[in-house]
């Protein structure tokens, strides 16, 4: 699977901004106000120099609160969770981006969903919620009033599923739209990653959605740190 390193980083575009590129030669209708002076004197040609511009990160956190994630031996998959959430509200409150989460509801309790928002605060309210999650039993309704009409508008969005597995019977069909315009991964942890199966609940696992099975004994934050290093 590919890294992450703009899984939880602001993506970048070229254009007028704030990061240097590089200096090229001068093409009609750039800006004359780009050219760099000093250089161009030395070439005895225009050069101009080329910027980026930061574009803000958007991520989402959508958490399974299914009842086999409030179990596990040596780690809960919920505890395993609220560590990885807890790595991606670091690097979020680090590049200055905005971090959301989405919780299914269920018969006895209603959907959580904190819209993105940038700052310690924020992102502190996101990990509160995790951390105070009960064991819920979501189906396709309670995903889709969950998600509602969000899967059908913007693009260029992060989403991270974290579950292993067992609660996203109705799921997939919802994702599908989701992961054809937006970054999806599903963070799966697993009794043993190596040789273990992999199980989404109804078998409607998406197409587009990237997938990180890890070993639920690992170090989730170590394992996260090493994926965007990958990709960097």
């Amino acid at each position: 699977m590919p890294g992450g390193a703009d899984g939880v980083h602001a993506s970048r575009q070229k254009g007028a901004g704030i990061s240097f590129i590089e200096n090229r030669p001068y093409v009609f209708g750039d800006d004359v106000r780009a050219i760099n002076w000093p250089l161009t004197a030395r070439h005895g040609s225009p050069i101009v120099k080329r910027y980026e511009a930061s574009r803000e990160l958007i991520l989402w956190l959508l958490i399974d609160p299914s009842p086999s994630m409030f179990t596990g031996d040596p780690v809960a998959p919920l505890r395993w969770a609220i560590e990885l959430a807890g790595a991606a509200t670091a690097a979020i409150m680090a590049g200055g981006d905005r971090l959301g989460l989405i919780v299914p509801g269920d018969k006895n309790s209603p959907a959580i969903r904190i819209a993105p928002r940038r700052g310690q605060i924020a992102c502190q309210s996101v990990l509160d919620a995790i951390a105070g999650l009960a064991p819920r039993v979501p189906f396709a309704q309670d995903w889709r009033d969950s998600l509602g009409r969000w899967t059908s508008g913007g693009r260029n969005q992060h989403v991270w599923l974290i579950s292993n597995g067992d609660g996203l019977s109705g799921l997939g069909a919802l994702l599908k739209p989701v992961a054809a315009r937006h970054r999806t991964v599903w963070f799966c942890p697993v009794p043993n990653s190596e040789g273990h199966p992999v199980f989404w609940a109804g078998n409607d696992a998406p197409s587009g959605v990237e997938l990180q099975a890890w070993d639920v004994a690992d170090d989730p934050v170590v394992r996260l740190g090493q994926w965007l290093r990958l990709g960097a």
